[in-house]
């Protein structure tokens, strides 16, 4: 079932009225979350030079997209709590920006969701919400253009990275004719997808590509072969002299396993901390199993953090995930 609010005209007159706007993605970001936090920060810049705009993700930039036009700009937390508008991209909820940012949302005097997916609940006094859309970054695209904003380089290679992620390069089911043309749009505005699948896709570092070999080497399933996982231990980490921002894409391993509804990828990040990422297929909601552990995200894409250790971990996401497909 699809849902759409796409209230241009009062995101608009949103932007118009405030003076401080704060924008900001989920925790551990990936490209679509970065690629629209960045394109929109960029174009609300050009429209309204008199305004002031903070872009904000609570984890930082993950190396492989410090490319991304901008992100140096980006910051990890603000001492302005209340802004005029905050807005939250790809998130589905505040709680998901994180826990330095999330009490923005709370204390602003408008708030504004712009999503590609909708979670339990509304969110946002102005809502750019999209389930037909492959990427937040469709939707900052026909925000931008709405703006009358020009589609720069800078803006396209941004959003560009969104689609490209959040599609696994086009060959995820969430592709539409829709995607396609606005990548083309974005190409023809100057956007690379070479140089985007180098920086995100081809450029592990030694150590990273050693723990992805550690990682795989875990692999495993329960008995029915419809969840598969995997681990990364916080003494690999150490070893290899990788850091967990480098295990982004580990999980798409995991998801490729033939007849695997949810894929499962646990990272030991610390002692007695351990993050984990669940991809399902569309019959399978892993957001409600990750808010079980505290955590959320989207229907096919969450993650959540377990307090304990890693065993602990494996036991009760994988528990819970064969509860709730009946396995």
């Amino acid at each position: 079932m699809s849902l759409t609010y796409r209230d241009f005209k009062s995101a608009i007159e949103a932007f118009e009225r405030a003076e401080t706007i704060a924008l900001a993605c989920h925790v551990n970001p990936d490209g679509d979350a970065l690629g629209s936090l960045l394109a929109l920060g960029i174009a609300l810049n050009d429209r309204y030079r008199d305004k002031k705009i903070t872009m904000l993700s609570h984890d930082g930039v993950p190396e492989i997209y410090e490319f991304l036009p901008n992100s140096s700009r980006i910051l990890s937390e603000t001492p302005i709590l209340a802004y005029d508008l905050a807005i939250a991209l790809d998130s589905g909820d505040p709680a998901r920006t994180g826990q330095r940012i999330m009490p923005i949302f709370a204390a602003s005097l408008e708030r504004m969701d712009i999503d590609h997916h909708v979670g339990e609940g509304e969110f946002g006094d102005v809502r750019l919400l999209d389930t037909r859309a492959a990427a937040t970054a469709e939707i900052v695209y026909d925000l931008v253009n709405y703006l009358e904003v020009p589609i720069t380089t800078d803006i396209a290679t941004c959003l560009l990275t969104g689609v490209i992620t959040d599609t696994g390069s086009f060959r995820f089911m969430n592709v539409t004719p829709r995607t396609l043309r606005t990548a083309a749009s974005l190409i023809e505005a100057g956007a690379s997808p070479s140089l985007i699948s180098e920086h995100v896709f081809d450029n592990r570092t030694f150590g990273a590509t050693r723990l992805l070999g550690r990682t795989l080497s875990t692999l495993g399933s329960d008995a029915s072969g419809r969840i598969t996982y995997a681990a990364v231990s916080f003494s690999d980490f150490v070893e290899e002299g990788a850091n967990d921002q480098e295990t982004e894409g580990f999980i798409n391993f995991i998801r490729s396993v033939r007849g695997s509804d949810v894929a499962l990828l646990f990272r030991e990040t610390e002692e007695g901390k351990v993050r984990i990422s669940l991809r399902s297929c569309e019959s399978v909601n892993v957001a409600e199993i990750a808010q079980q552990f505290g955590g959320g995200g989207h229907k096919m894409a969450s993650g959540c953090t377990f307090v304990g250790p890693l065993h602990a971990a494996q036991e009760a996401l994988i528990a819970a995930v064969r509860q709730a497909i009946g396995a």
